[in-house]
Parts: structure tokens; C-alpha cells; sequence
């Protein structure tokens, strides 16, 4: 079965968004070091661009629902980063920067739920696997090009050049969605008050669920530096995490395909059950030729379970409030995200490698666990 070519158009919209914005990111924080900012000013900016994108999430999928349309809310997620590029490239103060991170985190935040949950209306039931492996994997895709293009362009345009320049795969993705991204709109709404128990049983749980996993996540940075501690070079570290984008670009639409055959929960289980093997690897790794199968390992993980949960939790929102449903998940998700990192990096400085990366591990096994207590095996014979 064919997928509609709107699905197509989403995923090289996020593809070439997602060139401009690996661009840009890696080349931040030596922009703001050289505009006078600490390490204290970088670490705010992050963190304010990525409590913005978290919290506007619910915000974009409740609006999307409010007005029963999505496209409007792609084209504003997706156009003010484009329209906004100058007040970083022109910047002459670190406050400058905190603003474009701001304005540009401020449109990915609106854009998330509303995109997902368009994906969910576009595609057929039977191939929800495969339209959102497709879309996680040109999306990936796009975040390995996007720094290889920086680096090759950095030498003859210099840092604020390259920001230039990033403007224009940002403007080809907004005008993406303006020509080749068509849906069928519903009336606007009223919406009650999102509660949720408003919700059904088979989505709580997988918030729940969902919540326990995000404690086990950490940021890739310290698989890196988990990398470069069992000897590899920074060079190949760097080369390294590029095969893993690769890796993860290639395999997530035939992954998203398994999904559609053996069941999306399956691939869901399997994707908790992975990222506890591959974090018990790292704790116990002792060569450098480990480390860099556990990425390909992790790799597998990422593919099967970025589209894979998407997918399944589809199945689960309501048809009248699935923008709202989608955007509450990327929020919790999004802000758990924080103190998940926060936790690892105590338990690595406090208690070492083995012990961080084996927490990780076992809050990875007690998501699978409850995600296959009976009640949650219940609600997925319906999908």
C-alpha cells in the first residue's frame, strides 16, 4: 500500500528543517563564548530553548484541535524559525541569541503535536509503522546532513555566514507546507478543560509508562563521552555518532514496516528491552570496539522506537482531541527529559559510569514491566 504523498511532503518538510537546524546548534555555543558569554549564560540558553519547546507543545496540539486544522500551526511552527534567522546571524549579544533560541524553539514546540497528529490522519491504520518510520528517518536524516554541510562550509563563509546561509532550507521547508501539505479541515470547536482522565485507560497508561521510560533517557552526549572514555578519539567519536544517525536513518521505515506486521506494541516493548541491553553494555564495556557496536545497537533502538511509540500512541488519542493527546505526551515527556539528565550526570559523577548507565538500564525494565502488566495487554489487542 502506497502511503499519500502528504506523508512524503512532511517528511522532507522535517528533512530540510532539520539540515537548518543541525547547522546552527552545533556552532552555538562557540558563537556565545565569543560574544562574551560563561558557560553558566550557555547552559541557560539550552535550557530555556528547551523548556519552551516542551511546554508549547500541549499548547500547538490544543490549538490545532481548537481550530480543527493543523497546517496553520505547521506554517507558523515551521516559519519562524526561517523568518527569524537574521536576529541570529546579525547577533552582537548573548541576549540576541537567547532570543532566536527562544523564537525558534517557540515555533518547533507549536509545530510537533499538530504534525503527528496529521500524520495519524493521513495515513491508513494498517501503515501507521511505516508513515512515521519514514517521517523519523528523513527527519534523521536531516540532522546528519545538516552538521557535514556546516563543517564544509564553515571555512569559506565563516560561523555567521553559515547561520545565512541555514535561512535557506528553513524557508524551503515553510514553502514545502504552503504548497504540498493539504488536508481536509474540520469546523473549529469549543474543547472542555484537558484533563486526564477525560482520556481512556489504554492512554494513561502509556503515559505513565512512558514518563518511567523518559527518567531512563539521558542525553547522547554522554554516550560520547562514555565513548571517548573507553578510548576513542574525539575525531572518531564524532565519525562514530554520525554512523549512528545513518544507521538510524536507513532502518526506521523498514522497522516501521515490522511494526505494521507484527503489532505496534511489539515494536513499542521491544524498543524499552534494546535500550536496557544497550545501556547495560555501556556499564560494563571495556574496549573500544564495544562502544561502537552498542551504537549501532542503539541505533536499532532509536529507529524502532522514536516512529514506533508515535505510532502506537496514535492508536490510543481520541479522534475530537488527538492534537491535545499528542502535545500533552511530547510535554511530559519533553520536561522529564531535564531531570533524567540531571540524575545521570550525578550518578556518573558521584558513583561512576557503571553505576549511571545501569540505572538507566533497570528504569528501562521497570517501563517494560508495567507496560506489560495485563490491563496494558488488554488495551493492545485492539491495535
Amino acid at each position: 500500500m502506497r502511503l499519500p504523498k502528504e506523508i512524503y511532503a512532511l517528511g522532507l518538510v522535517s528533512l530540510l528543517m532539520d539540515v537548518a537546524s543541525e547547522m546552527v546548534y552545533p556552532l552555538l555555543p562557540l558563537f556565545l563564548v565569543s560574544l562574551g558569554a560563561g558557560t553558566a549564560a550557555v547552559g541557560l540558553v539550552e535550557g530555556v530553548a528547551e523548556a519552551t519547546a516542551s511546554l508549547f507543545k500541549v499548547v500547538g496540539g490544543r490549538l490545532s484541535d481548537r481550530l480543527g486544522a493543523r497546517r496553520p500551526l505547521l506554517l507558523l511552527g515551521y516559519g519562524l524559525p526561517a523568518l527569524f534567522r537574521p536576529v541570529l546571524a546579525l547577533a552582537q549579544s548573548p541576549w540576541h541569541v537567547l532570543l532566536y533560541r527562544f523564537l525558534d524553539r517557540t515555533g518547533k514546540g507549536l509545530r510537533t503535536a499538530p504534525r503527528d497528529a496529521l500524520l495519524a490522519e493521513l495515513a491508513p491504520r494498517e501503515a501507521l509503522g511505516r508513515a512515521y518510520g519514514l517521517h523519523r528517518g528523513m527527519d534523521t536524516l536531516g540532522a546528519t546532513l545538516g552538521p557535514l554541510l556546516a563543517a564544509l562550509l564553515l571555512p569559506l563563509l565563516g560561523v555567521r555566514g553559515v547561520f545565512w546561509l541555514s535561512a535557506l532550507p528553513a524557508l524551503l521547508a515553510a514553502l514545502l507546507v504552503l504548497l504540498g501539505v493539504r488536508e481536509k479541515p474540520a469546523p473549529p470547536k469549543s474543547l472542555p478543560p484537558l484533563r486526564l482522565r477525560r482520556f481512556s485507560p489504554g492512554y494513561r497508561r502509556f503515559l505513565l509508562v512512558s514518563g518511567v521510560f523518559t527518567l531512563a533517557l539521558s542525553s547522547n552526549a554522554f554516550l560520547l563521552l562514555r565513548l571517548k572514555e573507553l578510548g576513542l578519539s574525539e575525531e572518531r567519536v564524532t565519525l562514530v555518532y554520525t554512523l549512528y544517525n545513518l544507521a538510524y536513518a536507513l532502518l526506521a521505515y523498514p522497522l516501521g514496516g515490522l511494526g505494521d506486521r507484527v503489532g505496534l506494541r511489539r515494536l513499542v516493548g521491544a524498543g524499552f528491552l534494546v535500550y536496557a541491553l544497550v545501556y547495560l553494555g555501556f556499564a560494563w564495556a571495556q574496549a573500544p570496539w564495544q562502544g561502537v557496536g552498542l551504537m549501532l545497537l542503539y541505533a536499532l533502538y532509536s529507529a524502532a522506537f522514536e516512529g514506533g511509540s508515535r505510532a502506537y500512541l496514535a492508536t490510543l488519542v481520541p479522534e475530537e482531541e488527538k492534537g491535545s493527546a499528542i502535545g500533552l505526551y511530547h510535554t511530559l515527556t519533553g520536561v522529564l527529559l531535564l531531570p533524567a539528565s540531571l540524575l545521570f550526570g550525578v550518578l556518573w559523577q558521584a558513583l561512576g559510569a557503571r553505576a549511571a548507565f545501569g540505572a538507566g538500564a533497570g528504569l528501562s525494565l521497570l517501563a517494560l514491566l508495567l507496560f506489560a502488566l495485563p490491563q496494558g495487554l488488554e488495551e493492545g489487542r485492539r491495535v
